[in-house]
């Protein structure tokens, strides 16, 4: 025995375990008995079990059949000595065992007794074997109570070794436990028998540890379900959603059926208060249901406190806003060009003038009015009559008027797009860009951990949103707290905040959240979702491996898409589509435009007509002073 391995042997194992028996026959019956039993747990720990590490525990009862230093000296005969731990019930051995993630893989548990043990009922959750070997050491022993036991029930993969000298014969038997499997009476098979042990019948683990869950044998299972929860559960004609969907297809490959609720017991989600599991995951954890499928992501106080499944989908926390209402319909003269470039064509303009001009008024006698007028009319797709005689001046208008003709044809192009469809506003579309806004944030108060995480947060903008948080009240009827929910986003002063298919499945089915409202593609507290079960329950690892099949077909993310149709791809559409004629309302600008030119035409005619008049008086009176004179 390796040094460390004594060491740890002498320091848990108190080894005077011999017991006085009655008689000299009864004394060598129990020899042979114990000699047998050793072999055969020996070639249990170096055959099927050999790449285990093993936690033996002993029971007082089992001591005076099979001495613990007897064991010991079986085990490390082997070829190869197995990692060993091992504890004697009286003992505070839970302190001492390896952490519960290490129990699941790496160990198998060995348990031995006589009879049936009182401790177990006082084992703490710390033992969580993933695997575990029952040893029965006293043929007049049934063991059938103590594997009805929720402690030796919680084990994942677990068998029983039960010695019997039915008929005079001494044999050692192994059984299972399927506790979804039912007799030909129609009891469950706590106790099945597997066969004699054989060292080649059994040198496999899968042999002496088979599936316990093959099947569920038409099990009825209980879901803790809330029908408001689309598109993962919701009721129409029939209760129908992703994750009915996918208990469905677990049901129809695990042979088990299951019923629902419409809303927890409590009528409320689910979530830790003072100590305090409410809601669907309260009746898991208290035991009154089996599982629960709705909306819940994977996070430290549920790991800690219940079973969760393999995930299947990714989501997390959208925002809506409303859209805000599009710019005066004035102003689409002005909105192909940003004001940037309308300050670029303006200071080209102005600086492209005196140049022409300096260039050829030496020769050519032009005025700066008739240049200004050539630059101008390029911009507005007019021809020139004139153009100057002197290169440089000609090089220098011809690249003129193709950047003029550029512009314009820029213009006249972005113009039909912004008379034919409204221009909005830039629109937030950032966590960030809503946290520096002033909208308020609101939620309907039915337990989500978000408000407090935001409140809490150490994140400078998820922080400013939680301090803005207002929550609804959650009613008993879940339309009227969505009614107000979705009143005060079409109000236009607050931003909404719920699971992101969820939010834009409410948007999709109301008029006015489809028309006047969008969701941010951001999402926050993004997590991925379980199935959660109560703690311990051994058969989590059947349905883990049906939803990875699941997912890896690609069955979860289309069943996704057809509960959600083109909104699983696709941004929601603003308007109906429909294809309008242009109205007043569309050409204001135009119409204000020609106003103005109108106005500013008269004014100038005006001002002509009262110079004219006024030269026109001073010419007579020029005309009567000559002729007097």
């Amino acid at each position: 025995m390796a040094p460390t391995l004594r060491v740890l042997v002498a320091a848990l194992v108190p080894l005077a375990c011999i017991a006085v028996f009655p008689s000299v026959e009864n004394e060598h019956a129990t020899a042979g008995l114990s000699r047998s039993l050793e072999q055969v747990l020996a070639n249990i720990v170096g055959g099927p079990l050999k790449e285990k590490r093993i936690v033996l525990v002993v029971d007082p009862s089992a001591e005076s059949i099979m001495p613990l230093d007897k064991i010991v000296r079986a085990i490390y005969d082997l070829d190869q000595t197995p990692a060993l731990l091992i504890f004697q019930a009286e003992d505070k051995w839970e302190d001492h065992l390896p952490p519960a993630k290490d129990q699941r893989g790496r160990f198998a548990f060995i348990l031995a007794v006589g009879s049936e043990p009182e401790w177990l009922m006082n084992v703490p959750d710390v033992w969580t074997p993933a695997m575990l070997l029952v040893v029965n050491v006293n043929a007049s022993y049934d063991a059938r109570p103590l594997l009805e036991l929720p402690l030796i029930q919680r084990a994942i993969s677990l068998a029983l070794l039960e010695a019997s000298d039915d008929k005079g014969t001494l044999e050692f038997l192994i059984y299972t436990s399927r506790p979804f499997s039912r007799d030909p009476e129609g009891g469950r098979r706590m106790k099945l028998f597997l066969g004699s042990w054989d060292n080649q019948l059994f040198s496999t683990i899968d042999a002496l540890f088979p599936e316990r869950f093959q099947t569920f044998g038409g099990e009825i299972l209980h879901v803790a379900s809330d029908y408001d929860d689309y598109p993962l559960i919701y009721e129409a004609d029939d209760v129908d959603g992703m994750n009915i969907r996918i208990l469905k297809a677990l049901g129809a490959w695990l042979n088990f059926t299951f019923t629902t609720t419409s809303v927890a017991s409590d009528d409320l989600w689910g979530s830790l208060e003072n100590g305090t599991w409410t809601g669907l995951l309260g009746d898991v954890y208290r035991g009154e249901k089996n599982i629960t499928i709705n909306y819940f992501t994977v996070v430290y106080e549920r790991a800690r406190d219940f079973d969760y499944t393999a995930t299947y989908f990714t989501e997390g926390f959208g925002f809506a806003l409303r859209v805000p209402p599009p710019l005066p319909a004035w102003r689409n003269l002005f909105l192909p060009f940003t004001p940037l470039l309308w300050a670029s064509v303006v200071g080209a303009v102005v600086l492209t003038t005196p140049v022409i001009y300096l260039l050829i008024r030496a020769t050519e006698g032009t005025t700066f009015t008739d240049v200004a007028i050539l630059v101008f009319k390029s911009l507005v797709q007019q021809s020139s009559s004139t153009v100057s005689k002197k290169g440089p001046a000609r090089l220098l208008v011809g690249v003129w008027w193709i950047g003029g003709l550029i512009l314009a044809l820029s213009y006249t192009c972005n113009l039909i797009a912004v008379l034919t469809v409204p221009v909005f506003p830039s629109i937030i579309s950032t966590i960030e860009g809503l946290a520096e806004s002033n909208f308020r944030v609101s939620m309907v108060d039915y337990g989500e951990f978000v408000p407090e995480a935001l409140a809490t947060s150490a994140d400078q903008y998820l922080k400013a949103l939680g301090d803005r948080m207002d929550l609804v009240e959650n009613y008993a009827d879940d339309e009227i707290s969505y009614r107000q929910l979705l009143d005060l986003l079409l109000e236009g002063r607050h931003a909404i905040t719920e699971t992101y298919s969820y939010l834009r499945n409410m948007l999709a089915d109301d008029e006015q959240g489809r028309r006047h409202t969008y969701v941010l593609r951001e999402q926050i507290y993004t997590g991925a979702l379980a199935f959660f079960l109560p703690k311990h329950t051994p058969w989590r690892p059947r349905l883990d491996r049906g939803i990875q099949r699941l997912v890896e077909a690609g069955l979860v993310d289309k069943w996704y898409r057809d509960l959600m149709g083109d909104m699983a791809t696709e941004d929601l559409q603003q308007g109906t589509g429909e294809e309008k004629a242009l109205t007043i309302s569309n050409l204001q600008g135009p119409f204000l435009a020609l106003a103005l030119g109108l106005g500013l035409a008269s004014l100038a005619f005006l001002v002509e007509v009262s110079l004219h008049g006024q030269a026109a008086v001073m010419n007579v009176k020029q005309k009567g002073s000559q002729n007097l004179a």
